[in-house]
């Protein structure tokens, strides 16, 4: 490989800011932390009023899971459409209108009369706010942090694992206790905690990365120039795929263990060792980004993709409650490895410059995947009447998941 295909890990810009201390570091990451928390860690909680909406509105599969896939996909999707306004007029604004029009749309949800208006309050208009607290709490921490960076954002991750590993169970004991409605109305004020964090970063600005404008070709997203920027387009193609397919446990899993003769609350459990699993992943994910700072990330990347599509079939072949829990914990593994790989990968193949547009980007293919597959998952289910297809899908795509890592690692 010519120098000229090669970018920097950390690429050199102009930057003029304020030094933070480690104290408002530590601050601005936690803020940000929550907003993942309360976005796409929240998918989790629909995952469990899956199976209460299913009994509540008496729909199909293919309905009741687009409440969640919607919402899952527009929080990545949404990115695009305000990355501009986030990247010139701040992120702390934006942050605190987006949670208070969050949760007023999960509120309201609770007076649905049908899926329909759930699936238009939850999943697009809770799902496009959240979006603006997801983005944003990426931009804040890849503006903020500087020699640690790719492992801040790592970490970063971690939050959206706290959130599925330990809403579900709360979620549980909400519904049993409230109804769906309850927690619907609990998760709006918990969501309405981002305007203090969206004050946070308000307050920070004047500690972020402010680089100088660039007129050359660097600052583009998409370039077709070098390898590296072959690799780019090989990891927008992944984040398409891998999101679409890898959440099958998330969406299903309750419902597949009460179609297996286990009680809501056994998957429930079930549901939240994907996200205690997958916050053991990012842990190791982000470990290793700490230690080793020079490491290509595609190698535990290739590696996870492989024991990704081995968790799928583990969970569908083996039908007792234990066979389940080795596959569901094999799953939370391998897929918080991926998520914590995916943003430092996207910073060693573009750059801080283009960070912001490039996560936008990817998110937005990311959200596609998620909005597309969990209705054609769905449907696939009502269609068999089981889930073994759905599963036998995602376990193929997870293996072109890995060979498509494994190209990127050759090209960089």
């Amino acid at each position: 490989m010519s120098p000229s295909d090669r970018t920097p890990v950390l690429k050199e810009v102009k930057v003029t800011r304020l030094e933070p201390s480690i104290r408002r570091q530590t601050v601005m990451l936690l803020a940000c932390a929550y907003l993942h928390f309360t976005s796409l860690g929240f998918a989790s909680v629909l995952g469990v009023a899956y199976v209460e909406l299913l009994r509540h509105f008496q729909c199909n599969r293919s309905e009741a899971a687009v409440v969640q896939s919607i919402f899952s996909g527009l929080v990545n999707i949404g990115g695009i459409i305000f990355s501009r306004v986030v990247t010139k007029h701040g992120i702390g604004i934006p942050v605190m209108i987006a949670s208070l029009i969050g949760s007023a749309s999960m509120f309201f949800s609770t007076f649905s009369i049908n899926i329909y208006m759930v699936i238009s309050l939850v999943g697009v208009v809770c799902g496009l706010s959240m979006s603006i607290n997801y983005l944003s709490g990426f931009v804040a921490v890849g503006w903020t942090f500087f020699s640690s960076r790719r492992a801040a954002l790592s970490f970063l991750t971690m939050a959206t694992a706290v959130g599925q590993a330990f809403l579900p169970n709360v979620a549980d004991a909400l519904i049993s206790e409230y109804s769906w409605t309850g927690l619907f109305i609990i998760s709006a004020g918990i969501m309405l905690n981002g305007i203090p964090c969206g004050l946070v970063l308000h307050l920070s600005k004047t500690y972020f990365y402010k680089e100088q404008p660039s007129t050359s070709s660097d600052a583009k997203v998409c370039q077709f120039q070098s390898k590296l920027d072959v690799a780019f387009i090989l990891l927008v193609i992944l984040c398409t795929i891998f999101s679409g397919t890898a959440a099958v446990e998330s969406w299903f899993i309750v419902d597949l263990s009460v179609l297996r003769g286990f009680s809501r609350q056994a998957g429930t459990l079930l549901l939240s060792l994907v996200g205690a699993f997958g916050l053991g992943g990012r842990l190791i994910g982000t470990i290793i980004l700490k230690l080793y700072p020079n490491i290509r990330i595609a190698v535990p990347m290739t590696i996870a993709c492989i024991g990704l599509g081995a968790a799928h079939m583990v969970v569908i072949l083996f039908t007792n409650y234990y066979g389940m829990m080795v596959g569901v914990v094999m799953r939370g593994l391998s897929i918080g490895l991926v998520k914590a790989s995916i943003q430092p990968m996207q910073l060693e193949l573009r750059g801080l410059e283009a960070f912001p547009q490039t996560v936008a980007l990817c998110n937005v293919l990311t959200g596609c995947g998620l909005a597309l597959c969990g209705y054609i998952l769905g449907s696939i289910a009502d269609w068999t009447g089981g889930y073994e297809l759905p599963f036998y899908i995602a376990t193929g795509f997870a293996v072109l998941d890995a060979i498509t890592v494994a190209i990127i690692r050759c090209l960089q």
